[in-house]
């Protein structure tokens, strides 16, 4: 059965209900600002005010994304339920924008000024799978929950090093080849390594790893990646771009 929108973030929309604001970041590879913009429009449409912004560079988002666009302004939050994306400045060379400082994203957490603030903290060159560098993530301490895309079309194929972000880190950490399948066990050595997917993920944030672009996948044989040692929440698959965004998810019964 799909699960609901409320159904996947029900731990954050028992925050929201008890009018506490909610930070999600979302990082890794394989549509990272697609998803962005799914749940900024999916929390608008449950009255949410929404703020959305990166950590580090994306594309200018195009005005359907948004309400309210500011750029070098401070964030000021509207009185009633809209989208605004909030940067310090724009880059007309690459028609890109330049995000906001996480600590810059964790006080306008605490002042509450949006009910959810949504950011991308990673970077990916849109390829569909990475690992992170010394310098990434760049999540902000107070995210209530992380999410670590992946791009489902790399799930159980050969590992290619042109589709993979930050190649020479992936392979040294996860111990694969080029052209050896990107099975369960290698994710699950990405998942549980400290330095993999959710690296500098706060201790008390929810991790869910969003396997994205994915239309099919047997889903049972990921089920055992929810184990103690690895602190995930849920898998998720899906396509974002997709109504509805989330076909099946798997959710670990207790934390």
């Amino acid at each position: 059965m799909t699960p609901t929108f409320r159904e996947l973030f029900s731990e954050e929309f028992c925050r929201l209900d008890s009018s506490q604001p909610l930070l999600i970041a979302l990082i890794g590879a394989g549509g990272k600002t697609s998803a962005l913009h799914w749940l900024a429009q999916a929390f608008y449409r449950q009255d949410k005010r929404v703020l959305f912004t990166t950590t580090t560079k994306m594309f200018l988002p195009a005005p359907a994304n948004y309400h309210r666009l500011l750029l070098g302004q401070p964030p000021t939050a509207s009185r009633t339920p809209s989208i605004t994306a909030c940067f310090s400045h724009y880059q007309p060379q690459d028609n890109k924008v330049i995000g906001l400082p996480a600590e810059q994203i964790d006080e306008l957490k605490q002042r509450g000024t949006f009910d959810v603030i949504l950011v991308e903290a990673d970077g990916s060159r849109g390829l569909p799978l990475k690992a992170p560098a010394r310098h990434e993530p760049c999540i902000p301490s107070s995210s209530d929950c992380v999410i670590a895309l992946t791009g489902g079309q790399v799930i159980d194929r050969p590992a290619d090093p042109q589709q993979i972000h930050r190649w020479a880190i992936f392979s040294a950490l996860t111990g694969i080849g080029a052209g050896e399948i990107l099975d369960r066990r290698v994710f699950k050595t990405l998942l549980a390594h400290p330095e993999g997917m959710f690296k500098g993920t706060p201790p008390r944030a929810r991790r869910v790893w969003l396997i994205n672009q994915v239309s099919h996948c047997d889903n049972a044989r990921w089920h055992t990646l929810l184990r103690p040692e690895l602190a995930l929440s849920a898998i998720w698959f899906g396509t974002v771009q997709e109504t509805p965004a989330i076909h099946h998810a798997i959710r670990r019964l207790t934390r």
